[in-house]
């Protein structure tokens, strides 16, 4: 559309009186006609800028919401977590206390999947669930709670890191004069008592439930594999046999095939010669 080099503009009121007439150039023209292009433009970017930002705000208030729920849900999971390894500690106690050294297959999380009907070792006649109940009642010690030598502890359990060089140390070991006697921190049976190129003469004793211990560097075994052995009994004497430079007992926990922390068990520190 060609736009003519005049353009006139006629303003008539409605009684046909005192008309009014506009000239407009070209260039008028066009420059109204840019800025009006403009101006429309602009309207429609800050519409469509606001109606973004809405959204975006929307969206915002959406996440936020759903991390709320999804911190809830995360803490719920922690607080049951928690209960549930209390329950689970809770339960390897009374079992330990009425020398029950394993569960019954499928029962490794849940009391209520004992059988009503086991009897218990060495009991009255009574079922696991029922003194189970009874014995929730009493006040129970630490667990094992006993440290298995006198001394004093000379390196800690360590992880370890084999990108950084660092190799791990499985157990905690506790120095003291030679024959000092090794006890058995818990009730158990002697799985193996023998001699390790890097542990020396060693004796290891399961004590059901997942649990495991070793004791390494001894100087000899007062036990052999198969004795069934009592918290505190003495199973061994300290030595420096195997890879050891100086008289200690190097002592492992074990819990479902994996090493952990003693000190997870041990509460204080070794008594002292």
């Amino acid at each position: 559309m060609r736009i003519p080099r005049m353009t006139r503009i006629i303003l008539v009121p409605d009684n046909e009186q005192g008309a009014r007439e506009y000239s407009l150039s070209r260039r008028l023209a066009l420059t109204l006609l840019l800025i009006g292009i403009l101006v429309i433009a602009a309207v429609a970017v800050l519409l469509a800028s606001f109606v973004s930002r809405q959204n975006a705000l929307a969206r915002m208030h959406r996440l936020e919401k759903e991390l709320e729920e999804a911190n809830a849900r995360v803490a719920m999971v922690g607080d049951l977590q928690q209960e549930l390894d209390a329950s689970r500690r809770l339960q390897e106690k009374l079992l330990r206390m009425l020398g029950v050294t394993e569960l019954p297959e499928g029962a490794a999380d849940s009391l209520g999947t004992l059988s009503a009907a086991e009897p218990v070792p060495g009991g009255s006649g009574g079922s696991v669930r029922s003194v189970l109940q009874a014995a929730a009642t009493q006040a129970l010690p630490p667990e094992p709670g006993l440290w298995p030598a006198a001394g004093r502890v000379t390196r800690e359990f360590e992880k370890g890191n084999p990108v950084q060089g660092i190799r791990p140390h499985q157990g905690i070991d506790i120095a003291g004069p030679l024959d000092t006697p090794v006890l058995a921190v818990a009730p158990g049976t002697v799985t193996r008592a023998g001699a390790d190129d890097y542990l020396g003469n060693y004796v290891e004793i399961q004590h059901g439930l997942g649990y495991l211990t070793v004791y390494g560097h001894l100087a000899r075994a007062a036990v052999k594999a198969g004795d069934r052995v009592q918290g505190g009994q003495v199973i061994a004497y300290m030595g420096k046999s195997g890879q050891a430079s100086a008289t200690h007992l190097h002592f492992e926990i074990w819990r479902d095939g994996e090493p952990v922390d003693p000190r997870r068990y041990l509460s204080g520190e070794p008594p002292p010669q």
